[in-house]
């Protein structure tokens, strides 16, 4: 049996069809290309597939425990202490879009809520991110860029600080006005006078992430629970186009931007 509260379901519409989505969540090459990393092992029904999120220092190897080829894929892992979780991802054509169903469940020992250990935020994210991915640069090379510092906040004081006109004027200059869900334009001018346009792609209690048409890529607001009263707070992103745009010059700017943001929460 599964804990009622480590039963989290997301569901995301994308413009395309399912074998496209399938081929993102499946094979280790896409999923290379907005999802994690670096991933190793081969997609067949049985085998490990090993995820890899380097700047965070994680992994997580995931058995291929059923795969229909463009209806269901079902991922299994075993976390020490915790036990097995299982993850569901279905496609289902409603032309001329297709719904992406995800699940992820954990077993009754383990009684974390999602909402507060960042499952249910993260897993919005990621879907915001695979749609961004296979609408507008599926099968495109990425290149990532990453800022993090260790900080000691509450959910609800982060919220604010990237949902109001007062928030975000205290550590980027907002050109638009401030978002309120998924799909709103957002217009941003990072310190250096640096343009970021662009449509939010999830919006969640403590976490965004939002398009940068400048760039051809993506910037994502993250926050997440690190033990005790600590949490991380991140700012990280991808191009897809790294020929034209460097990704350490990037990841300079979002840790010039994350400087910012730490100073206004806590001064908060």
């Amino acid at each position: 049996m599964f804990h009622e509260l480590n039963v989290v379901t997301k569901e995301i519409e994308v413009q395309c069809q399912p074998s496209k989505v399938f081929k993102a969540w499946s094979d280790p090459d896409h999923l290379e290309k907005w999802f994690t990393d670096e991933v190793s092992g081969w997609p067949g029904v049985g085998s490990t597939l090993t995820f890899k999120w380097k700047n965070f220092g994680f992994s997580v190897e995931y058995k291929l425990a059923e795969m229909r080829p463009d209806t269901k894929l079902v991922y299994k892992t075993r976390l020490p202490g915790v036990g097995t979780q299982v993850l569901t991802i279905t496609f289902a054509r409603r032309a001329p879009k297709t719904i992406v169903t995800l699940s992820e469940s954990g077993p009754e020992n383990h009684k974390t809520d999602p909402n507060q250990s960042g499952v249910e935020s993260g897993w919005q994210m990621a879907l915001g991110l695979l749609k961004f991915y296979v609408e507008k640069h599926f099968a495109q090379e990425r290149a990532t860029f990453f800022a993090m510092l260790p900080a000691q906040f509450e959910f609800p004081a982060l919220h604010q600080l990237y949902t109001t006109t007062e928030g975000l004027s205290k550590w980027i200059t907002l050109k638009s006005d401030p978002p309120t869900k998924i799909g709103d334009p957002i217009s941003l001018e990072l310190d250096d006078g640096t343009p970021m346009n662009g449509k939010i792609l999830a919006l969640t209690h403590h976490e965004m992430a939002w398009s940068w048409d400048e760039v051809d890529g993506y910037m994502e607001l993250k926050s997440f629970p690190t033990g005790g009263e600590n949490k991380g707070l991140c700012l990280r992103g991808g191009t897809y186009a790294p020929q034209q745009h460097k990704a350490e010059d990037l990841e300079q700017q979002a840790k010039d931007t994350l400087v910012r943001l730490f100073a206004a929460l806590s001064s908060q």
